[in-house]
């Protein structure tokens, strides 16, 4: 988050209110969401009995000046921006930046956007075939549920291999994603998604991940090579 801009905002409210509180809120979170440097936002209720602060509301900008031009657009209900230590919430919102791109597929060599979500509600529709092109160890660490395996390395060879029909591909933070979708389009493809955000977007939005065994946790090497492999 270096560099960003972080608004916490805690919100003094009844319980028997919340609901339609929640409602208001996500609304113009959807409104944020849409706006240029938005990063993330996230709802948390407290779980210390007594609090004053029953909600508290933490979004995350790219730097100040998108977050105050994003405030001529959608005005946050009035609540109140403060600094408070959110360690004793819990999360139970998250928006994530909605997708730059139409979700038609895509016409030139580029594939279109796709969030998570929506990616997620046609796998489970049977409309769409994800495939997670991250290399083999990472699949093996975790991987999302549904997701086939096609390692971008393999490319172009392994793209005959895939199922007819669109593809969304999807690597860790979605770059790699993208040269795959490139690829595929250039093969004739022509349904061709790359999923916003790659898995980290995934699991923020609470979607399923499997977890094969494991003899122990990812290093920092493998983290750093992990991320090397987006470059």
């Amino acid at each position: 988050m270096e560099n960003r801009h972080v608004v916490i905002i805690p919100i003094e409210i009844d319980e028997e209110k919340e609901s339609s509180y929640l409602d208001a809120w996500q609304e113009a979170a959807n409104v944020m969401a849409a706006q240029p440097g938005f990063v993330r936002t996230h709802m948390f209720r407290t779980i210390v009995p007594g609090s004053k602060f029953h909600l508290v509301n933490v979004a995350e900008w790219e730097s100040t000046a998108h977050w105050e031009e994003a405030m001529n657009v959608c005005p946050m209900l009035g609540q109140q921006i403060a600094v408070a230590h959110a360690s004793n919430y819990e999360a139970i919102r998250t928006v994530l930046p909605a997708p730059r791109q139409d979700l038609e597929p895509a016409d030139g060599h580029a594939p279109a956007s796709l969030s998570p979500a929506e990616a997620r509600r046609r796998v489970l529709d049977g409309d769409l075939t994800l495939v997670d092109v991250r290399e083999d160890d990472e699949w093996a660490a975790r991987h999302p549920a549904g997701a086939v395996h096609v390692a971008l390395s393999t490319f172009p060879d392994s793209l005959p291999g895939l199922p007819d029909g669109p593809l969304a591909f999807m690597c860790r933070t979605g770059a790699r994603s993208v040269r795959a979708g490139a690829q595929a389009l250039r093969a004739g493809r022509s349904a061709v998604y790359s999923v916003a955000g790659g898995l980290r977007a995934w699991e923020a939005a609470g979607l399923p991940v499997a977890l094969p065994e494991r003899v122990g946790p990812l290093s920092d090497d493998d983290r750093a090579e992990a991320a090397a492999r987006e470059d």
